[in-house]
């Protein structure tokens, strides 16, 4: 049969056999090579990203390290407050305590902020050393905010320094 077929046809079907065998070539052997480093390339970026999000951990764990140092002692909680009045009446002097609120919770995923609020009453030296040093050495809790108030007090037409304190930690 090939040879009743004139050359030209021969070379037209000897050229559809040969991009026939190739397309074939490429199938068998040529695209599970390419597949595979696709796949190599998926698989290394992968372990990329759980390398970078292990170091990502790691920063998240020294950011909430640093956290506890700056907000306060994440432990114990529950006695924050008998804690500070503590701290107030030794390290006080001429300072009253007018009032203090319920501990505020406030809970996140990953851990819970306690907010306590305490009003003082004193001079503004006496106030201002005893928030210094609460500051610098109570180490239970840290002031979040303060601020001072002049209320005037009709009773007794006096003018009275207030300081609002509020004081932060959390748990886990």
């Amino acid at each position: 049969m090939m040879l009743q077929l004139s050359h030209k046809r021969r070379f037209y079907l000897t050229l559809i056999a040969m991009i026939l065998l190739i397309f074939a070539l490429y199938k068998k052997t040529y695209s599970p090579i390419f597949e595979l480093k696709n796949e190599l390339q998926t698989s290394e970026n992968l372990m990329t990203n759980s390398e970078a999000s292990f170091r990502e951990v790691q920063e998240l764990q020294q950011e909430l390290n640093g956290l506890d140092k700056i907000i306060g002692d994440s432990q114990n909680h529950a006695l924050v407050q008998q804690k500070i009045l503590q701290f107030i009446t030794n390290n006080s002097l001429n300072v009253s305590v007018i009032s203090m609120e319920d501990t505020h919770v406030f809970g996140e995923k990953i851990f819970t902020v306690f907010t306590n609020k305490i009003v003082l009453k004193g001079t503004y030296e006496n106030l201002l050393k005893l928030m210094y040093t609460m500051e610098k050495e109570f180490a239970a809790s840290k002031i979040a905010s303060a601020k001072f108030i002049s209320k005037k007090d009709y009773n007794t037409h006096k003018t009275n320094l207030l300081l609002e304190l509020y004081f932060q930690n959390y748990g886990k």
